[in-house]
């Protein structure tokens, strides 16, 4: 008899990434969260500049639960600063399903511009810094596309808008965050609010309008307010 999967699982979002993604329904969710003192060890051990053991403490915490994106952010993290291209790279197509915010998809270009860069595809990488910040500004961003600039000179013209999204499409670079993720998001957000659990439906459906504005998403929000407040009282 297989034995069954133990999952560190703690968010409704979490449960439907997972059953998804992993088309496994042969699990349990533990009664503890195992995931977050291995995520805090590693904190540490990276602020110490060791990364390897970071890395270590982020993959027991990603097995642990394996759509944890605090856990692939930070091998993601721990790759990078180790050289580790290739690693960095699988985790980023990783965390890209994942990815359901504007700081989350900004993040995703930019970590995709650094790989490209290491792959020697300046072009490529200075339009993908130039592409997240469409979705939201950051200095290191701002940092990398004047490096870039002053490195590669006037063999690194301006690029509009619409030449930067034609480049991504040629390398097969998505324009936008995954539509199954968002709909799984918002059917999460379906279940919560008839369980009660509006906190949970309020996380899911914010990072839904986060990227879609959406009016109908707008008054689920409003709804849930309404409820936590109604809660609190």
């Amino acid at each position: 008899m297989d034995s069954i999967t133990k999952l560190s699982i703690r968010h409704i979002s979490e449960l439907y990434f997972y059953e998804y993604y992993y088309n496994d329904q042969d699990f349990d969710i533990s009664s503890q969260d195992l995931s977050a003192p291995h995520i805090d060890k590693a904190r540490a051990l990276f602020q110490n500049a060791s990364y390897k053991d970071a890395q270590t403490e982020y993959m027991a915490a990603y097995i642990e639960n394996p759509v944890s994106t605090e856990a692939i952010r930070g091998l993601i993290a721990c790759c990078k600063m180790q050289g580790d291209t290739g690693g960095a790279y699988h985790y980023v197509n990783e965390i890209y399903r994942y990815s359901c915010t504007r700081a989350e998809m900004a993040a995703y270009y930019r970590d995709l511009g650094w790989y490209y860069l290491e792959m020697r595809q300046p072009r490529l990488s200075y339009a993908l810094y130039k592409y997240s910040s469409l979705f939201e500004a950051s200095a290191q961003a701002d940092s990398e596309i004047a490096f870039l600039k002053e490195a590669m000179g006037d063999k690194l013209p301006e690029m509009s808008e619409s030449q930067i999204m034609d480049l991504l499409k040629e390398n097969e670079i998505p324009l936008t965050a995954s539509s199954v993720s968002l709909a799984l998001l918002v059917k999460a957000a379906g279940e919560a609010e008839r369980s009660g659990n509006y906190r949970q439906a309020l996380d899911c459906l914010m990072m839904v309008y986060d990227l879609t504005a959406d009016e109908e998403i707008s008054e689920r929000i409003n709804k849930c307010k309404s409820n936590i407040k109604e809660e609190n009282n």
